[in-house]
């Protein structure tokens, strides 16, 4: 047997979340999608997973942890530091951008403004990161003691 992919989507915002969710829907059809919205719930999440996300859409406008704070999280994290991370925001801001490359982002999306446009968007990160791109090995989490 195996385990489905497991994209992780961290927003704040419910109309966003189900905006992407719907978007997934529409694009795939194995893969599970885990909808958060916090990155305190992320870690959570990660903390308890036997299976690590094939990648994680993340939102750096959040209250109480930004996205910056999660992705420094994760990078400094050895279980977490090689899982693709894409920031999903509607910040255009330079320093932002340039920021979360710094901090070990993998990609930099900016947020659609249309479903049609969140359709197009997801289902490219699908294609990529799902069939094109090869990512690490060993996503597989040991088994705690």
């Amino acid at each position: 047997m195996t385990t489905k992919p497991v994209i992780a989507v961290v927003d704040d915002d419910d109309d966003d979340l189900f905006l992407i969710q719907e978007a997934f829907k529409l694009c795939l059809n194995e893969e599970n999608v885990l909808l958060v919205s916090s990155g305190m719930d992320l870690l959570k999440r990660l903390e308890a997973a036997k299976v690590l996300p094939v990648f994680v859409l993340l939102d750096l406008n959040m209250p109480l942890m930004s996205g910056f704070d999660v992705l420094q999280k994760l990078r400094s994290d050895p279980r977490y530091n090689l899982m693709p991370v894409l920031i999903f925001s509607t910040s255009n801001a330079q320093t932002d951008i340039d920021r979360a490359y710094e901090l070990g982002a993998n990609s930099y999306v900016r947020k659609p403004a249309s479903f049609n446009d969140y359709q197009s968007v997801v289902e490219d990160l699908c294609n990529f990161w799902l069939r094109v791109a090869s990512t690490p090995t060993g996503r597989i989490l040991p088994a705690s003691d």
